[in-house]
């Protein structure tokens, strides 16, 4: 695997995006330019989906 850690860094700033709005959810939509609004249904399953299955990759790389 590459830089788990450079990896990880492009899933840090959902962190306040699960925090606001649909609390825990990820949008549907984000703007392509910062500073990357959300749009669309506030509530995207597989991309919530898919920020855990990217962090369960990631998190045994990260303890090293």
């Amino acid at each position: 695997m590459g830089n788990a850690h450079e990896a990880f860094s492009y899933l840090e700033p959902l962190a306040d995006h699960l925090l606001a709005g649909c609390v825990g959810q990820v949008a549907e939509v984000f703007d392509a330019e910062a500073p990357f609004a959300p749009h669309g249904a506030c509530a995207q399953a597989w991309g919530v989906a898919e920020v855990l299955r990217a962090y369960r990759e990631l998190a045994p790389h990260l303890r090293a």
